[in-house]
């Protein structure tokens, strides 16, 4: 029934092409064209530098959503036998007993009085809660168990933005900050596309974005955040995790016309997205968690598994190509051109901060198991992380928010609740500082 479906869907937007018709004016072209990004006819042949989208990208979108949000429905019908044979995968964190209690003393996560300075804020502190990003942050895979799901989005167990079930059995930052914050609010309470807001509120990340999309989620954001009543705008405290980079250098650098190329265009792009974010959301904190050196990456590629080797020039069709050093050093370029949009002085006020967080530090070492990499942490695909390995990361990123995460014993790493630090008395406030690479 779902391929019979699909391809009733695929046949309508053949006709739909075939049918000439004029192209809609809508509100995803009018923010497209405010950062910059043109309409152009369609044609193979490169176009001079910019940022383009044609008819086929205006009429291809809604079939995708619907065949997207078809497959999504469709699969989370089996959701609870999905879920159980994860577990019997060791692919889900071990639940916590209701016996047990939270690792960290809850009692002064929230100020007395709400804070006007950055620097003095505490988990309890955070009001709001999103998300931007790709498919790290939308959940995508989490659950896979093969073609048809690999692709599902279970947006509401991703580390940054996911607020489904509980810390006992999903561990997630939103999951953590409910603690301290009941009220906190913009989570994905599900699992869903980007597009459903009634469930993924400000979880907007999505699959396959790069750095050059961020401009246009955060036009996203701010309209998200500007059309929903129970946002207070100027007073409520919000937090906003930020993960790209990986599509960039995986799809993206070996393709762009020059190395040269791709950077301005990353720079630029990234610039615009934090001035977008100053200039429109007063009291933000982002966590802004950068993708590793390329070695890192290229190391951790190399331990994928032999039967998801293969699938390599799908996922990652630059993966051959950093043996040209022109492009070896450009990746290692983008890395420190992140660093320094992030850190510019212009993005630092009472208000308003951005901390890079090295988290994905030593991947390569920390997911693998002996040679290959240690499948637990892994979705079925090899490339996306399981719940097991975004509990990891939460516990990792909530760590580097309060104190500074220990990458230095594997062991303790690789466990969600060991090693597991707390705000203190004597140091109640989140950091505003960002890691030193």
């Amino acid at each position: 029934m779902f391929g019979f479906k699909l391809l009733l869907l695929l046949l309508w937007q053949l006709f739909y092409l075939s049918s000439a018709r004029p192209a809609i004016e809508n509100h995803s072209t009018r923010l497209l064209e405010r950062h910059g990004v043109k309409r152009v006819d369609f044609r193979l042949a490169s176009q001079e530098e910019g940022l383009y989208y044609t008819e086929l990208d205006t009429a291809m979108r809604d079939i995708l959503l619907q065949v997207r949000n078809l497959s999504q429905q469709s699969v989370l019908t089996q959701f609870d036998w999905i879920r159980a044979r994860n577990v019997e995968a060791g692919r889900m964190q071990l639940p916590v007993l209701q016996s047990a209690r939270f690792p960290c003393d809850l009692s002064a996560g929230r100020s007395p009085a709400i804070p006007n300075d950055v620097r003095q804020l505490r988990p309890g502190d955070i009001d709001i809660v999103a998300t931007c990003g790709d498919s790290s942050n939308s959940g995508t895979g989490i659950l896979g168990l093969g073609e048809l799901d690999a692709y599902v989005e279970y947006r509401g167990y991703a580390y940054t933005g996911g607020g489904f079930e509980t810390w006992r059995t999903a561990l997630t930052l939103p999951n953590i900050l409910k603690l301290y914050n009941p009220g906190l609010y913009g989570y994905a309470a599900g699992h869903s596309l980007g597009a459903d807001v009634n469930v993924s509120r400000f979880n907007l990340a999505e699959p396959m974005l790069n750095i050059q999309d961020l401009p246009f989620q955060a036009h996203v954001l701010v309209e998200r955040f500007r059309r929903d009543p129970r946002v207070n705008l100027r007073e409520h405290w919000k937090l906003l995790s930020i993960q790209v980079g990986a599509n960039d250098l995986c799809s993206e650098l070996c393709h762009a016309p020059s190395p040269e190329h791709f950077l301005r265009v990353v720079a630029r792009q990234l610039h615009e997205t934090f001035r977008i974010l100053k200039e429109h959301v007063p009291r933000l904190l982002i966590n802004f968690i950068v993708h590793p050196d390329i070695d890192e990456l290229l190391s951790l590629l190399a331990r994928i598994p032999p039967k998801c080797a293969q699938r390599m020039p799908y996922f990652c069709s630059c993966y051959n190509s950093y043996n040209n050093r022109t492009l070896y050093d450009a990746a290692k370029r983008f890395l420190h051109l992140q660093l320094s949009i992030a850190a510019l002085p212009e993005f630092r006020s009472a208000d308003f901060a951005i901390v890079t967080h090295g988290i994905l530090r030593n991947i390569s070492s920390l997911w693998s198991e002996q040679r290959f990499m240690d499948r637990h942490f892994f979705a079925n695909d090899c490339i996306h992380y399981s719940q097991l390995g975004h509990a990891v990361l939460a516990k990792q990123l909530w760590n580097n928010m309060v104190g500074q995460a220990d990458l230095t014993s594997v062991e303790e790493w690789r466990k969600p609740f060991k090693h597991f630090q707390c705000p203190t008395l004597s140091s109640p406030y989140l950091r505003t500082e960002s890691d030193v690479f």
